[in-house]
């Protein structure tokens, strides 16, 4: 045989050698550009502090830099609708939380499905509300406020009508409050802002947006809305020790991206922002925000967000919550 045949044998051996390694090769680039986390609040918020935690770690450990995309307004609509149009490529993702559950039955037209338009990727953390006045409101307790409620009106702010601190404060209607009127903002940071300057008088809010300002004595905490007392403010009562039974809800933070994101890619993702999540250091400075870590698979996320889809559609219509 001659060197001529024995050439062209070697180039298509290794030819098809390379073909048959390409793809796993190919696999292993991601992430090969910087990934966009999107955000439907304002800078600030529980969201962007959780996120640009965890962003900042990706981008250590993944190699590829996180970018924070914040897209607040629409009642976190903007933002969502947002990742749910973006590429389904792995490097778009976003966070949703209960407001986006709530906005489901909330509003008549959306331009996403939070049930069939993400992809569960990983659920972060669960948020217990805050329930804080401004320090000149003669108030030490949730009953203070149903009595104040009664001799005159309450200006309460929230992130936004139908997010998860407006219906809470509606619950108290169902206490004996009165007389409570409603200022909604554009994010919870906007609204603990006004809490602060005296423009609104109390704010049921996610505890790490408000946990500095009452350290700070810039607000006052009144009751927190989970089962059991927060180890950040254990001196604060919770609402149901109080006195007001069956009162315990809560926010929660997850990450998704759009539909039909590649399972290995999201396996990767899931297992990546896991790690972190486990990482002690990265776990005191979300515990010091007042967060608590709740992580999970894809598949556990997806379930989750069907349960929550049902909760607060049934709260959302009990309490009459409606957008203009």
């Amino acid at each position: 045989m001659s060197k001529q045949p024995l050439q062209a044998v070697f180039i298509v051996a290794v030819t098809i050698g390379l073909l048959t390694i390409a793809p796993p090769l190919q696999a292993q680039k991601f992430p090969a550009k910087p990934f966009r986390y999107i955000i439907s609040f304002p800078p600030g918020g529980s969201n962007d502090i959780i996120a640009r935690i965890i962003g900042a770690r990706m981008t250590e450990v993944m190699g590829a830099t996180v970018l924070i995309d914040n897209r607040p307004g629409g009642g976190a609509n903007i933002g969502a609708e947002a990742v749910a149009r973006a590429a389904a490529d792995g490097y778009t993702f976003g966070n949703i939380s209960a407001t986006h559950a709530i906005n489901a039955t909330l509003f008549p037209k959306l331009g996403y499905d939070v049930r069939k338009d993400f992809t569960p990727i990983i659920k972060i953390a669960d948020i217990p509300l805050l329930l804080a006045a401004h320090p000149v409101v003669p108030a030490r307790g949730p009953k203070d406020v149903i009595t104040l409620s009664r001799t005159g009106k309450l200006n309460y702010g929230s992130a936004g009508i139908g997010t998860p601190g407006h219906l809470a404060a509606e619950m108290l209607r169902g206490y004996g409050a009165k007389d409570l009127a409603h200022v909604p903002y554009k994010g919870g940071g906007p609204a603990a802002v006004d809490l602060m300057a005296g423009h609104i008088e109390l704010l049921f809010q996610n505890m790490p947006e408000l946990v500095p300002l009452v350290r700070a004595g810039k607000m006052r905490a009144l009751a927190v809305t989970s089962a059991k007392r927060d180890p950040v403010l254990p001196d604060v009562t919770t609402m149901i020790e109080a006195g007001f039974p069956g009162f315990e809800l809560g926010n929660w933070v997850a990450i998704v991206g759009p539909a039909n994101i590649a399972k290995d890619i999201v396996a990767q993702l899931n297992s990546e922002i896991a790690k972190i999540l486990r990482e002690p250091a990265t776990r005191d400075k979300i515990a010091a925000q007042g967060f608590n870590i709740a992580t999970s698979t894809p598949e556990e996320l997806g379930q989750f967000i069907q349960s929550e889809y049902e909760k607060w559609g049934k709260l959302v219509k009990v309490s009459g919550a409606k957008v203009n």
